[in-house]
């Protein structure tokens, strides 16, 4: 029982020490947190009168502080209202006073950081994108914690004029940007663009009267753009869909983004995407789709030959679509399908002389195939029958490779000797010998 007794008046005695420790270190919470207040309503007091300070003695002189000064004062004040607004401790109904304070600091240093701008002085650019955030996060506050009071006497005319501040203030987003591009700082830059274009959205009450000098699409160009230069993919990828709706940089957007995977070492990818993007528009991608056929040669002349159809089904007027299939047509020693393509490009440019020449290839190595036959060929009407139809083939040929010699006339070198071959087989020796003399 009186073990009991003890144990009960134990627990008595350490209930009654922890609660005394709680009410101490609530006592001592509620002192800190009151000293906290105090020091967050002191930095407003002395902000308000370094700004009013410095306001005064430009009013009695404007050149009482150099720009550099005034400056210098406008960053300290800042920081210093910005630390009192970030303690949460200031009292709910001076926190538009605070907002207000603030804004008088950072516009003052905006309009001093676009001034220098504007006449090509050398000013900071992380400043300017950092103050503009705390800026329009300002205006933005002052607003939304500022009673309207109509009237001769009201506020309803000035806030007017704070919510033009921030309506006007989204275009600083794309300076921004770009003076932080510039400076190699790409992480800064895409934060401002993509603030730029989220600005409605971030700021609602001045969504119908803000109106950006480049619409959103073109400033996701820019950030695309950019994030390129900087080699962040992620980011590219993030931007690709918005940007590539810019029309006036559609094209090179699309081309950016196939380079891209080349130099992520994606070639697959690299391939899905070309292959898209000329099928698409073929007229606008006729080199991606001769280095694309090329790509395809590699892994078969079937990869090759159906990326061409693909190709001139969509336009069958892409020349180099058409060269390919011939191309393919000539190796697999299909001749008359060959032949058919690579007079296809002579239509579309006259003046081909690849596709001339492989023309009348095309009929001289019919020619040369089948006079290897004749040799073999032991009944006498039929191998005067092959004679006399590779004799024609050659002089089939002569067409052809007449007009490659007039689209290259200085390079005997590409015709000549299937000419000399042709002219010799149809008996003309004077020809022969013009093209003997050529090469």
């Amino acid at each position: 029982m009186k073990r009991t007794i003890l144990s009960l008046i134990l627990i008595l005695s350490m209930g009654v020490a922890y609660a005394q420790v709680d009410k101490a270190a609530a006592k001592a919470a509620a002192a800190a947190q009151k000293a906290a207040k105090k020091e967050a309503n002191n930095q407003m007091v002395t902000a308000q009168k370094m700004f009013d300070t410095m306001n005064e003695a430009l009013k009695q002189n404007a050149a009482a502080l150099t720009e550099d000064q005034v400056l210098e004062e406008c960053i300290k004040g800042g920081e210093l209202i910005s630390k009192a607004l970030k303690s949460g401790l200031i009292d709910e109904k001076k926190l538009g006073e605070a907002y207000k304070l603030s804004n008088d600091f950072t516009l003052r240093i905006n309009n001093t950081l676009l001034g220098r701008a504007s006449s090509g002085e050398a000013f900071d650019t992380t400043l300017f994108y950092n103050n503009l955030r705390a800026m329009t996060d300002g205006l933005h506050n002052e607003l939304l914690n500022t009673k309207v009071q109509k009237g001769e006497y009201g506020n309803e005319k000035y806030l007017e004029g704070r919510k033009n501040n921030l309506a006007n203030s989204g275009d600083y987003f794309i300076y921004a940007a770009q003076f932080e591009n510039e400076c190699h700082r790409v992480k800064n830059a895409l934060e401002a663009y993509e603030f730029a274009m989220n600005y409605k959205q971030t700021y609602p009450e001045i969504a119908e009267q803000c109106q950006l000098r480049i619409p959103e699409e073109q400033i996701a160009y820019y950030a695309y753009h950019a994030a390129h230069e900087a080699g962040m993919y992620d980011a590219m990828d993030k931007y690709y869909d918005k940007a590539v709706t810019f029309a006036d940089g559609a094209q090179g957007t699309k081309q950016v983004k196939i380079q891209s995977f080349l130099e992520r070492g994606d070639t697959v990818k690299w391939a899905e995407n070309a292959k898209i993007m000329c099928l698409d528009a073929p007229k606008e991608n006729e080199d991606l789709i001769q280095i694309l056929l090329a790509y395809y040669q590699k892994q078969g002349k079937e990869k090759m030959e159906g990326f061409a159809d693909e190709v001139i089904a969509k336009d069958k007027d892409i020349l180099i679509a058409n060269y390919g299939k011939a191309y393919v047509k000539f190796a697999a020693k299909e001749y008359d399908e060959a032949l058919k393509y690579y007079i296809r490009c002579t239509e579309i440019k006259p003046d081909y002389y690849d596709a001339w020449y492989q023309a009348g290839l095309c009929k001289y190595s019919q020619a040369m195939e089948l006079n290897s036959t004749i040799s073999s060929i032991k009944n006498q009407k039929q191998a005067k029958e092959a004679l006399d139809k590779t004799k024609a083939l050659f002089g089939e040929a002569i067409p052809y490779l007449e007009k490659a010699r007039e689209c290259a006339p200085d390079e005997p070198h590409k015709w000549a000797f299937e000419l000399k071959q042709c002219y010799t087989v149809m008996g003309q020796s004077a020809k022969a010998a013009e093209m003997d003399a050529l090469l």
